[in-house]
């Protein structure tokens, strides 16, 4: 399968963000990686739990940066949010049933162009309130941090990007 791929054109404006899409990218594109076998269950479950620890991670910045901008469509944003989170759930589920390369190679396809129209559309709707409110640089700082020990403590810090 041809990977997704992170584009500048996905680029939010916010780095720390475009870090998260980067690594959500990743993510995904180890389910076209994905061969018929016992690995294929592994890999499904282990990018099926991982994407969604990481999506919470990163909605929750998203949705803190939204509310420090002012985003006056955030309700609708973060219930986009949700139901991605309640899909993740639902595929989780499934893939107890039937983890195969079939499947994962659904799960890629739905996933990638979920992800894109997710960032394309949905996120660069609050790009221009991120660049034109003018956010001041510790207010943008302290919306992208996670609040508790316990939030930095599911970070999965060996998935986000370095470079």
């Amino acid at each position: 399968m041809a990977a997704c791929r992170w584009t500048e054109a996905m680029s939010v404006g916010v780095p720390a963000l475009d870090s998260d899409h980067r690594c959500l990218v990743r993510i995904i594109n180890l389910l076209g990686e994905v061969e018929q076998g016992a690995e294929a269950r592994m890999t499904i479950e282990t990018v099926l739990e991982t994407l969604a620890m990481y999506a919470r991670y990163h909605f929750a910045r998203e949705e803190r940066l939204m509310g420090a901008c002012g985003f006056p469509e955030s309700r609708l944003h973060q219930d986009e949010h949700e139901r991605f989170a309640t899909f993740v759930q639902s595929l989780r589920a499934r893939s107890l049933k039937e983890a195969d390369a079939p499947l994962a190679r659904e799960l890629f396809a739905y996933l990638t162009a979920w992800l894109r129209h997710h960032i394309l559309i949905q996120d660069m709707a609050y790009k221009p309130y991120v660049c034109a409110v003018g956010v001041e640089s510790h207010t943008l700082d302290a919306a992208l941090r996670c609040r508790s020990p316990a939030a930095s403590r599911h970070r999965p810090s060996d998935m986000t990007d370095r470079g």
